[in-house]
Formats: structure tokens, C-alpha cells, sequence
């Protein structure tokens, strides 16, 4: 990339947005470009003879696309580009992990998108950044992209001789670009909303400015699965962020919602929900040119398309200096001009062949550390999500309902609730006994408090007292 220009693009289901900024200063950038390219439009619209492939061209299925990123780059003259992809195509996750964990956060993210993830045996890319980070967390966005999902883009890419600096989330862009216009930095926890292509639902639940749960909830039929879906996300940031009511939620989105699913949320959260519309419909693209100027480390790229990157920037070097070297050597030594030329040539292919040897080396040193990884945390068996499904199985069909849940890995878990009779509450004691996650059930109660039965639960893991 030029260090005085910057051009992203963001690729949709049926579109594709580039912006190019231009650097004024040492730290002035301006917008000097862009446009809107439907790949809808290209998939009706008949090649052309003069877009006939060639024997040993790299794309032939992907015809439509490819004649959609040779427009791009002509009118956005780029050459290196930051790419934005939607979350719907993402396998993206919060997380948080102790201070200590710093110097090995890209391993310890790497395991734990490959136990998230929904593709079994399938290559992940995985990036990550840091959120937050205080004295005793550190929140980290994790995403990692099945490689499947970047073949046709790559390939139209390669065709059209285009080299990835970084890839994004698309949804991080927005982020970036309403964080000033609609303040998202205050104090709360609020709810984001966004509905601004044809990818359907995403939502972002925000504490205090920092994301903590981000989701693609995709195209939703009607306002109970909205709902449904929201509930679900709030349950889960609770989980992961702790228990916090929220301040507002947010729907941003070009066509506001009807008014009957903006009420059903409203009744759902217990909070102010309010309509925004998006400051530009270039607001992700220029959202991720912004993350790039500010230096985000999040990178889906594939480490082929990487090393395509460094390779070019050396073959340029290699280049510039060879040339100039044959000049100076063909002056002074124009008979000898053969030798340094082989030379050169020779060292060339060492090199290539010492860096594949060393590529191939790091491979299986790097998944061996996988393996090892995977092997010593696969033990999903007591997870705060697994605990949850058990203790709510267990629930009688009515009569009894969960207060609240403490959870501790190491320990157990603590229920508190209440019940309409207190035959109920031994049920679900019964019922919690016999499973063998459990070595003790201790039951304190029933109380009878204002026509309810209150109880307390603390189940016990097996081993819990040895680990200790």
C-alpha cells in the first residue's frame, strides 16, 4: 500500500463498496473516492467476447465477479486493498482471559475458535484484537473465517492482480463509524440493531463502549424470532459480562421497522428503543479505513494472500537492486556481466527453496502445538453453557422458576428459586441428584415467603473437593 493512500472494499451478498482516502499531512486522511458495485447486475449481464478467458487464466466459473473487481479497481485504481467482509459469513466470538494470558493470546484465541467451530476438519484463518483490558480481564474480539468462505473472492482477486494488506469485520466498521454520531462510548450496556444490506439481523451488545457480545443473526421472517433472538443474546452476555440492565437499544437501519416491532422490543428489554438512521451508506467501508488508520490488528487475510504481499514488496527490492547493480557491474565489468547475473539467479532459487523448507517446517510445528492445545482443553463437560442446559432440563414442567444461577468451574453450581408447592422443589432436587455430573445435591429450604416456596441448591462436581 501506498503510505499516502488507503482504498477498502466491502464485499455484500450483492454488492460491493470501495472508498478510497487519500493522506493529507502526517495524519490527515480525506475520502477521494469510491462507488457501489452490484454483483446482482453482473450475474445477469452476458460476458463479453472480450472477457473470453485465456488458456491458464486463474478464474473461469467466477466470471461475473471478476469483471465486478476489475471495475472496482479501475475506478478506485487500487493495487493493495483493506478488505471488509460481513459477519454472517464470520465465525466470530468475545472473549475474555486473565492478565497472564497476554503473551499467548493468539494460541489460546486459535484453540478455542477451532472447538467453536461449526466446520469440523475445515482450515480457519483466525485474527483477534484487544478490546479492554484492565487488572484482572482482557476482553478480545476473536473471528476466524473457514477458508471455503474467501476461495471465490480470492480468486477474483488474483485474476484481477490485487494484493489484501488486512481483512476486517464489515460490522466493526459501523461500529467505528457511529460511535461519534450516536455516542456509543457512554456509560450502559446498550443493545445495537442493524439491518443495512440484504445479509439480514446483526446485533452488538455494548458495555460501556466496548463490545461484549457481537452476533449475524441473518434474515429474520418475524418480529418473535427478532425477539427470540434478542433474548438469546442477552442471556449469553450476561453469562460471559455479568448481569446489567440496558440503558437502550438502537436499530439502525435505512427503512425504519414497523411499529409493532419496535413495541415488542421495547416490552421484551424494559428500555428506551429508538430508530437511527446510518450516517452514510458507505458508513462500514469507511469504518474499516478509519480501523486501519488507527492501526487495528484484527487480520482474516490467508496467509498465502500475506506472504503474496511480502513477496511483492521483495520482489520489487530484488528488482530495483539487481537493476542497478547491472548497470554499475556492466560499466566496470561488462565481459564479467554473465557471473554475477548466474549468481544471482542461483541464490534466488536457494532462497525460495530454503523459505518452502522453512514454511513447510513451521506448518506442522504450528499444529502440533494445536493438537497439544486441543487435547488439554477439549473437556467441554462442565461449561457455564452446559451447566445452564442441565440445571433447565431438570426444571419440572410447572410450578418452579430459577432465580438465579452461580456458576464456579471448579466447584459446582448454586441455585436460588421459587415455587408455587414445595413438592416441586424436591422434584428438581431429585432430579438434580440423579445426574452424574454431581457427586452432592444439598437442598436448604423450602421457605414459605408471600405464597411461594424459596429454596437454595448448591450442587457439587465430582472430584470438586480433590481439586481443591
Amino acid at each position: 500500500m501506498n503510505q499516502k493512500e488507503l482504498i477498502v472494499w466491502v464485499f455484500e451478498r450483492t454488492l460491493l463498496r470501495g472508498v478510497r482516502y487519500v493522506a493529507h499531512g502526517h495524519e490527515a486522511w480525506e475520502k477521494s473516492g469510491g462507488g457501489i458495485w452490484s454483483l446482482e447486475a453482473a450475474l445477469e449481464q452476458p460476458p463479453q467476447e472480450a472477457d473470453a478467458p485465456q488458456q491458464g487464466e486463474l478464474v473461469e466459473a467466477d466470471k461475473p465477479l471478476v469483471r465486478v473487481v476489475r471495475e472496482a479497481k479501475e475506478a478506485t485504481h487500487a493495487s493493495h486493498l483493506v478488505l471488509g467482509l460481513p459477519l454472517s459469513r464470520l465465525l466470530v466470538q468475545v472473549m475474555k482471559f486473565p492478565p497472564e494470558m497476554r503473551e499467548d493470546l493468539a494460541d489460546a484465541v486459535a484453540l478455542q475458535m477451532d472447538k467453536l467451530s461449526p466446520f469440523p476438519g475445515e482450515e480457519l484463518t483466525v485474527g483477534h484484537e484487544v478490546l479492554s483490558e484492565n487488572e484482572t480481564t482482557i476482553w478480545v474480539l476473536a473471528a476466524a473465517m473457514p477458508s471455503v468462505v474467501f476461495e471465490e473472492i480470492g480468486g477474483a482477486l488474483q485474476h484481477a492482480k490485487l494484493h489484501v494488506l488486512r481483512t476486517d469485520i464489515a460490522f466493526m466498521g459501523w461500529f467505528r463509524s457511529l460511535c461519534g454520531p450516536l455516542q456509543l462510548t457512554r456509560p450502559g450496556r446498550r443493545v445495537i440493531l442493524m439491518d443495512m444490506d440484504d445479509e439480514g439481523w446483526d446485533l452488538m451488545v455494548i458495555d460501556h463502549g466496548v463490545p461484549v457480545l457481537m452476533r449475524g443473526l441473518g434474515p429474520l421472517v418475524d418480529a418473535e424470532s427478532l425477539t427470540r433472538q434478542i433474548m438469546l443474546s442477552l442471556l449469553n452476555a450476561e453469562l460471559e459480562a455479568g448481569s446489567c440492565s440496558v440503558s437502550e437499544v438502537m436499530v439502525v437501519s435505512h427503512v425504519p421497522p414497523p411499529a409493532e416491532v419496535m413495541q415488542k422490543i421495547r416490552d421484551l428489554i424494559g428500555a428506551p428503543v429508538q430508530h437511527q438512521m446510518p450516517p452514510g451508506a458507505d458508513g462500514g467501508a469507511e469504518g474499516v479505513a478509519l480501523r486501519t488508520i488507527e492501526k487495528a490488528t484484527l487480520d482474516l487475510t490467508p496467509v498465502f494472500f500475506r506472504n503474496a504481499v511480502q513477496e511483492a514488496r521483495i520482489a520489487k527490492h530484488v528488482r530495483i537492486g539487481v537493476v542497478a547493480a547491472s548497470v554499475v557491474w556492466a560499466l566496470i565489468m561488462g565481459i564479467l556481466f554473465g557471473i554475477p547475473a548466474g549468481y544471482t539467479f542461483m541464490t534466488r532459487q536457494i532462497r525460495a527453496q530454503s523459505k518452502a523448507h522453512a514454511q513447510a517446517y513451521k506448518q506442522v510445528a504450528d499444529m502440533r502445538d494445536r493438537v497439544n492445545l486441543i487435547r488439554s482443553y477439549m473437556d467441554r463437560t462442565r461449561s457455564p453453557l452446559e451447566l445452564l442446559r442441565i440445571t433447565t432440563e431438570h426444571l419440572p414442567p410447572q410450578g418452579i422458576s430459577l432465580v438465579s444461577m452461580t456458576y464456579k468451574k471448579e466447584d459446582g453450581v448454586k441455585l436460588s428459586g421459587e415455587a408455587d408447592e414445595p413438592t416441586w422443589v424436591y422434584t428438581y432436587k431429585n432430579a438434580m441428584t440423579e445426574d452424574p455430573l454431581f457427586e452432592t445435591v444439598t437442598l436448604n429450604g423450602p421457605s414459605a415467603s408471600k405464597g411461594r416456596h424459596k429454596f437454595d441448591i448448591d450442587a457439587r462436581f465430582k472430584g470438586a473437593g480433590e481439586k481443591k
